[in-house]
């Protein structure tokens, strides 16, 4: 008989010959399991972003909140006296103050709702100026630079759409100049919700003991970088609403569901062509041989699952768009993709070889 790659070639070209139905059918269900997974991943990921989404898109190196606060779409006020004490730790660094808060909004139409409202130093909008993420321009009835709209009894006028800022929240954030922000929230005039800061060059260095020193002069504030209270802010949102827990526990069992289907779809295949398996090993088929055959099964499930995935995922993030806009299908989880595709040939692998020892000699020489 051929050696080699012969018998795998063989009875890899019978499958798509003689079992394309069963080997389509199955491959469409490990296909659907992995986009699921894949998609329910990004989702999740997609929400700690979104948690955070403010804290990214200012990109402060540190934030300086009132003591206790975890999160920033919920901050109290706090004196901006500080930052004069900061300016002598960090005289290069560029300070910006921040005030945030829910308030009323009423839309060009006269539609009414509520806004997180987002006041910092430096802008770039004019007095009276205000921006908001391009995907919640129809939700807000914006549809062009120049429209008067309400925020908090204060007419203000559309600046233009941003990048960065899609939420889950049930009100869209909005950014404008602090004074205005300040006026609108209530706020005192030296009060802030945090003080932002963007390091010079010089001014990283040893920055964990450098804010353990101005930590222990004030306890009344805390002082956290921006990764810190980025991921402060998204464990708040996962840790208050568990949306975050459920969404990747969905993806958790997708992914399992992924493994038992590949499982199956490998010992349904061997029981097909059982009578194929005996004849080989009669003709003197070595383990590995088989082995590759039923590798081979595994390989082209896996890999035609991976690619459906991610030819699929992407399109169902631009469907999504406008009911989810913060959920996005990234390279992170492209390679979580591959990760699970890696799991899922793994353990077909280990299952192949459990099948092979359903052919021992005595059941060859009884055939």
């Amino acid at each position: 008989m051929a050696r080699g790659k012969g018998p795998a070639a063989l009875i890899l070209g019978a499958i798509l010959k003689r079992d394309t139905t069963a080997f389509a059918f199955t491959l469409a269900a490990c296909a659907i399991a992995g986009i699921v997974a894949a998609f329910q991943f990004a989702v999740f990921t997609s929400f700690l972003r979104a948690g955070s989404a403010p804290v990214r898109f200012i990109g402060a190196d540190l934030w300086v909140t009132d003591r206790g606060v975890a999160c920033f779409d919920m901050a109290t006020p706090t004196s901006e006296n500080f930052a004069r004490q900061l300016r002598a730790d960090f005289p290069d660094a560029k300070m910006r103050r921040v005030v945030v808060g829910f308030t009323p909004w009423v839309s060009p139409d006269g539609d009414r709702s509520n806004v997180m409202l987002i006041g910092i130093d430096d802008s770039g909008l004019s007095p009276r100026g205000f921006a908001v993420d391009r995907s919640e321009q129809r939700r807000l009835g914006l549809t062009k630079v120049g429209q008067q709209a309400s925020i908090g009894r204060t007419t203000v006028t559309y600046a233009g759409p941003i990048e960065g800022l899609a939420t889950f929240l049930g009100a869209p954030y909005a950014i404008i100049p602090l004074e205005t922000a300040r006026e609108i929230l209530g706020y005192g005039s030296e009060q802030v919700a945090f003080i932002a800061i963007s390091l010079g060059e010089t001014e990283s260095a040893d920055i964990e003991r450098r804010i353990a020193r101005l930590q222990a002069r004030n306890p009344e504030v805390s002082i956290l970088t921006g990764a810190q209270f980025a991921a402060s802010s998204s464990a708040y949102w996962q840790e208050k609403t568990g949306a975050g827990a459920a969404i990747l526990l969905a993806a958790v069992l997708a992914s399992g569901l992924m493994i038992l289907l590949l499982l199956n779809g490998v010992g349904r295949f061997v029981q097909r062509r059982q009578s194929d398996f005996v004849s080989l090993v009669g003709h003197g088929a070595s383990p590995g041989q088989l082995a590759r055959i039923i590798g081979g099964v595994a390989g082209m499930l896996v890999a035609g699952s991976l690619l459906l995935t991610l030819a699929i995922c992407p399109v169902l993030d631009l469907i999504s768009d406008p009911l989810l806009p913060w959920v996005h299908f990234t390279a992170l989880n492209a390679a979580v993709a591959f990760a699970l595709s890696f799991v899922c040939f793994g353990a077909a692998l280990v299952a192949a070889l459990v099948e092979l020892k359903r052919f021992p000699a005595h059941v060859v020489f009884r055939s």
